[in-house]
């Protein structure tokens, strides 16, 4: 899927022995909790460091450990009791859902899909119909490839790989664009000082505003310990307000707690990242679920899964 899952090893703590507690079962002690990130830590996910460093999650009697995966992705280490929650994206959870893996998104990091086509400027694209044609780097994921390919034309010419600096790859030649995330690629490009043009999905084709990144649960915590869910989408909830509104405090909160970071790329990466985490009204987290729902039977019609998902599959705003 878009942004692939890196071989890394867990941060800041040790893999999750045993299965979490309720918080009423103890009165002294924290509740464990483990959240698992969908990659390595980025401002997509500084109001969960935000949250851990603001004392939020003590807050709610939660004792907080953010790990990145190693080789399985998030959604299987939640699936798996391996951790509570994980960062994961609507469009990955498709082939989960179909085989009936037991997650539920339950809250949205970001409001509107951030996805869009990155290109030099030198190619001269002006709108994605001008990539058709052109060569595309792909992760070889068929829902990534389904959307790129109604949005460029048919037959793309694809060039498999994994590019962990999509500028830099552009630069040197190794393909003509790719499906990147602005608040990351688009803006280091622009740090970089490289023209490059960048086409929103959202803006050529409204279904592709699906929900990327959201917060997944297992069904199983959902039913045996929805407090505790409500208690832990609490504090991420305070977290990204609170980044939203301090956007170059909490770059640094999360360079603090990533020192491998680049600072540089943080820093600009939240000032216009911290305006896409709330609605309208200034909340965080809810669904629109016509727009979850419009999104899967896209992927249905396509032919991408052999039955339709049902209405609100694998979502829900009960615990927010």
């Amino acid at each position: 899927m878009l942004m692939a899952i890196m071989a890394l090893s867990l941060m800041a703590c040790q893999p999750k022995e045993t299965s979490t507690k309720a918080a009423s079962d103890t009165t002294d002690a924290l509740t464990q909790v483990v959240i698992s990130l969908d990659w390595v830590p980025n401002t997509n996910h500084t109001g969960l460091y935000v949250a851990q460093d603001k004392g939020y999650f003590k807050e709610q009697g939660l004792e907080v450990q953010i790990v990145q995966p190693s080789e399985d992705s998030a959604s299987t280490l939640v699936a798996n009791d391996r951790a509570d929650f994980g960062i994961y994206f609507q469009p990955n959870m498709v082939s989960r859902l179909e085989k009936g893996v037991p997650i539920t998104a339950v809250a949205a990091i970001l409001q509107h899909n951030p996805a869009g086509l990155l290109s030099l400027k030198s190619l001269g694209a002006k709108s994605p119909k001008d990539l058709n044609g052109k060569r595309y780097s792909t992760w070889e994921d068929p829902i990534d490839d389904a959307t790129v390919s109604h949005i460029v034309g048919n037959d793309l010419v694809k060039i498999p790989g994994e590019a962990t600096d999509a500028t830099v790859a552009l630069r040197m030649n190794q393909f003509d664009y790719i499906l990147a995330y602005y608040g990351w690629d688009g803006v280091h490009a622009k740090l970089k000082g490289v023209d490059t043009n960048f086409f929103f999905l959202r803006d050529y084709e409204p279904i592709f505003d699906y929900y990327a990144p959201v917060v997944i649960t297992n069904n199983k915590l959902l039913n045996s310990n929805p407090q505790l869910v409500k208690k832990t989408l609490a504090a991420m909830k305070k977290g990204y307000i609170y980044a939203a509104k301090n956007p170059e405090e909490s770059a640094n909160i999360l360079i603090k707690y990533a020192p491998e970071t680049n600072k540089e790329l943080a820093l600009a990466s939240q000032k216009y990242i911290s305006k896409q985490y709330l609605d309208d009204e200034g909340d965080w987290g809810k669904f629109d679920y016509d727009r979850w729902d419009r999104f899967y039977d896209w992927v249905y019609k396509q032919g991408l899964i052999d039955k339709p998902l049902p209405p609100q599959a694998g979502v829900s705003n009960d615990y927010l």
